[in-house]
């Protein structure tokens, strides 16, 4: 292996790693009572300022959008970055960390049925048996097998359905995006304009005056920073040693890290067929890269952003 192949890998799992924890900061500020849609509103606004006073000093030349492309940035914030947002949070405050990151993990699944029914994408043995795995394991990880359990995690389970749906929405129609612009300024006015729909949506002054304690705050900023801008730099920086493709498996280690989290921080334990799911969703994504690179060996950078 080159030491440049090494190099993306260490930047994309320490990147990953930092999207697993901070997944576990944010249950925990549902569980001491802090509303998902508070939370999201207040991640995009950090995260869109910081972002926006790194590239006025840096590189401002990312902050130029065309003024005939503001509709294409309109929905890409207002439906989404702002539905995914809120459905990804929405989750891991109803269930589990580890099912609720990977429930979302559905999207390559998403994906590759859209390739399926509307690109005439051949639907090879490999991807049928990738998608047939990945439904399978889902099925464990939700505690499909324990009726139960199913009924007491259902509206968390209906809204990771949704979220892994936002999220695939949020792929596809950022690739086009990708075509013109760089993937930083399509996170500036993605986020730009789902932080204003949140706006609208609920006062941020309530939240400004809501007199949050300074250890909520600095978990604020730490979700807003170590949750999105770094990560995320740290993600494409390792697509520039490594394919888009090997990238996406890679970052199946992001479940493995919430989930271990989870356990140390929160205690929460997953049964052990829910594991045995879990490693077969991974699994699935994992054969339906390999499918893909073996497709397009040069597959562009892709657009991505995780809670």
């Amino acid at each position: 292996m080159k030491k440049s192949e090494i190099r993306g890998y260490l930047f994309i799992l320490v990147g990953t790693t930092l999207w697993g924890v901070s997944s576990v900061v944010a249950k925990s500020l549902f569980i001491i009572g802090l509303p998902p849609a508070e939370l999201v509103l207040i991640r995009l606004t950090l995260a869109t300022l910081t972002l926006a006073i790194i590239l006025f000093f840096f590189d401002r030349r990312r902050m130029i959008i065309s003024l005939k492309d503001l509709p294409y940035f309109l929905i890409l914030g207002f439906v989404g970055v702002a539905g995914m947002q809120f459905t990804y949070y929405y989750t891991i405050s109803k269930i589990y960390v580890g099912p609720a990151i990977l429930l979302q993990y559905l999207q390559p699944v998403w994906v590759s049925l859209y390739a399926f029914l509307f690109q005439k994408e051949p639907a090879t043995k490999e991807k049928i048996g990738a998608l047939l795995l990945a439904i399978m394991g889902c099925y464990f990880v939700v505690g499909g097998y324990q009726t139960e359990l199913l009924q007491l995690n259902k509206i968390g389970i209906a809204s990771g359905v949704i979220a892994s749906l936002f999220f695939t929405f949020y792929a596809l129609y950022g690739e086009r995006g990708l075509k013109k612009y760089d993937s930083w300024t399509l996170i500036l006015y993605g986020f730009g304009f789902g932080a204003v729909l949140y706006w609208i949506l609920f006062s941020p002054i309530k939240i400004i005056t809501a007199g949050h304690s300074l250890k909520m705050w600095m978990a604020f900023i730490y979700i807003a920073i170590f949750s999105t801008l770094i990560p995320f730099g740290l993600y494409l920086k390792g697509i520039e040693y490594l394919r888009a493709t090997r990238a996406s498996i890679i970052a199946t280690w992001e479940p493995v890290v919430a989930g271990i989290t989870a356990y140390i921080v929160l205690g929460e334990i997953l049964f052990p067929l829910q594991v045995l799911g879990g490693l077969g969703v991974i699994a699935a994504i994992v054969l339906l890269q390999m499918a893909k690179e073996k497709v397009a060996p040069s597959t562009p950078i892709e657009i991505r952003q995780k809670g």
